[in-house]
């Protein structure tokens, strides 16, 4: 079955004026928000777009290589080369690129901005990397009504958006679709008038006080949210938006996440009627684990958990995954010299889930 590699093969040399954007050019924008554009597109909002052919150029002729590590699929790199050599794209020029990590903010977030032919804007904003700091964010989110990297999202809306005019498109994959919709909701209502969609890739909700908000429901036309029909991560916490079901070639939740396994015909990917039996019982079976949490009680589990596996001096996953004797060694002592009261805690929580797969 055809993926988006494949989708550039067959119609990148059409360009948007003889074949609109679509929702495949969402998806591919959103996965070159993974390649690295350091050295070769400006940090700042006022400097000069660089063509997305000139950036693989530069990135070939500086013989720069990608690190994408555990989480992003290889050929991230492959579909980057397949769009900047495309006639779709070679118009498209790239800027403003941002990667930041803080592991004392607790924050991993990196952006970077397409200006199509029409002078639009595609924002990207990409989703959870290989660091440990990355996914200590993304459990933040089942009880945090703002992380660090979505403030980040949509000041780096505003910033953008004051320099250029026209309509806006913002998506990512994964947690990027969630900063990319959280951007969007609360940015000011200037830009939110100049927002056309703002596409969720498989990303996780939000907490309960951000859907239920009057911003969230204001631009929930515009919100364009994408699962594969056995959905695991883009079913995390509440949606209350429509979603599009689509089809991937890999036969469970975790796997069909990536990206490169949904199907695609034509300008649009396989869309499919509803979830299927195992996406609903994933919904079920979180929606209900959630449920029974409160949200203090997933704040002690996400900062004991993660307190835990730093305790290895791990930074990333892929170093996590190095000598894991050692590691697991080291994180079982750190568990071990837990207060009583906090291992209590963190097993209650793990009997839930427990309980909630069974039922």
């Amino acid at each position: 079955m055809a993926n988006i590699i494949d989708y550039l093969s067959w119609r990148g040399d059409l360009t948007f004026a003889l074949s609109p954007f679509c929702e495949v050019d969402n998806l591919i924008l959103s996965m070159l928000s993974f390649i690295n554009y350091s050295g070769i597109v400006p940090t700042d909002q006022l400097g000069t777009p660089v063509k997305l052919s000139d950036c693989y150029k530069k990135k070939k002729a500086l013989n720069s290589t990608e690190h994408f590590g555990k989480i992003i699929p290889a050929v991230t790199y492959d579909l980057f080369v397949a769009a900047a050599t495309s006639k779709r794209f070679e118009d498209t020029y790239v800027t403003f690129y941002k990667d930041e990590t803080s592991v004392s903010e607790t924050k991993q977030f990196a952006a970077v901005t397409f200006i199509l032919p029409d002078n639009s804007l595609f924002v990207a904003y990409r989703g959870t990397d290989d660091s440990i700091v990355g996914w200590r964010e993304d459990f933040n989110l089942s009880f945090s009504t703002q992380t660090m990297s979505q403030k980040a999202a949509v000041d780096y809306l505003t910033s953008i958006a004051s320099v250029f005019g026209g309509k806006i498109r913002l998506g990512g994959h994964s947690k990027g679709g969630n900063l990319a919709v959280y951007a969007a909701v609360f940015s000011g209502k200037e830009i939110r008038n100049r927002i056309i969609t703002a596409y969720s890739n498989d990303g996780p909700g939000f907490v309960e006080e951000i859907v239920q908000s009057a911003e969230f429901k204001e631009m929930e036309p515009k919100i364009y949210t994408i699962v594969p029909q056995s959905s695991l991560i883009g079913m995390l916490l509440e949606h209350k938006e429509e979603y599009h079901v689509i089809e991937s070639t890999n036969r469970t939740g975790v796997f069909q996440h990536n990206p490169f396994s949904w199907t695609v015909l034509g300008t649009s990917f396989i869309h499919l009627d509803s979830l299927s039996k195992s996406g609903k019982r994933h919904d079920e079976v979180i929606t209900n684990w959630l449920g029974s949490i409160s949200a203090e009680e997933r704040r002690v589990f996400t900062e004991t958990l993660f307190n835990v596996i730093e305790s290895t001096g791990a930074t990333t996953l892929t170093e996590l995954s190095d000598d894991q004797f050692t590691k697991i060694a080291t994180a079982v002592k750190a568990y071990n010299g837990l207060a009583k009261e906090t291992k209590e805690q963190m097993f209650t929580f793990i009997k839930r889930l427990v309980s909630a797969i069974r039922q």
